[in-house]
C-alpha cells in the first residue's frame, strides 16, 4: 500500500516502508538540535550504536560543521593582537592524588 500511494505521488523509492519513516524521524530530530541520546530514548533503542544505524548525516551537514570549526580556529588565532589563542581542553584530574598519611585530619577524635 505505501508503495502504491508513493508511486501515485511520484515519490516511491526502494526500501520505502515503516523503517524509512523511523529513520527520517530519528535523523530529523537530531538535525533540529536534538541530541543522539534524546533520539535514542524516543526511538526506544537500548544503545546509541543502534540509533547511529538509523541516523543519516548529510554531506552538507558535515561540511557545515567543518566550516564552523575552521571559523572558530581563525577567530581564536586573530585574537590578542594576532597571538594564537586556541581553545584549551578542560583541566583533567590531578596527576598525583594526595597522600592521605600526610594530610591533617578534618576533625579531632575525642575519646
Amino acid at each position: 500500500m505505501p508503495h502504491q500511494a508513493a508511486e501515485e505521488e511520484d515519490c516511491d523509492f526502494p526500501g520505502l516502508g515503516p523503517h524509512s519513516f523511523r529513520r527520517a524521524n530519528i535523523t530529523w530530530r537530531q538535525q533540529v538540535g536534538g541530541s543522539a541520546i534524546e533520539a535514542q530514548k524516543i526511538a526506544g533503542h537500548a544503545d546509541l550504536e543502534m540509533t547511529s544505524h538509523y541516523t543519516f548525516v548529510a554531506p552538507e551537514r558535515q561540511n557545515e560543521l567543518t566550516r564552523r570549526i575552521q571559523q572558530r580556529l581563525a577567530q581564536a588565532a586573530s585574537n590578542q593582537n594576532g597571538a594564537a589563542q586556541l581553545p584549551q581542553p578542560p583541566p583533567g584530574p590531578p596527576d598525583v592524588p594526595p597522600n592521605l598519611g600526610e594530610m591533617e585530619p578534618a576533625t579531632s577524635i575525642c575519646q
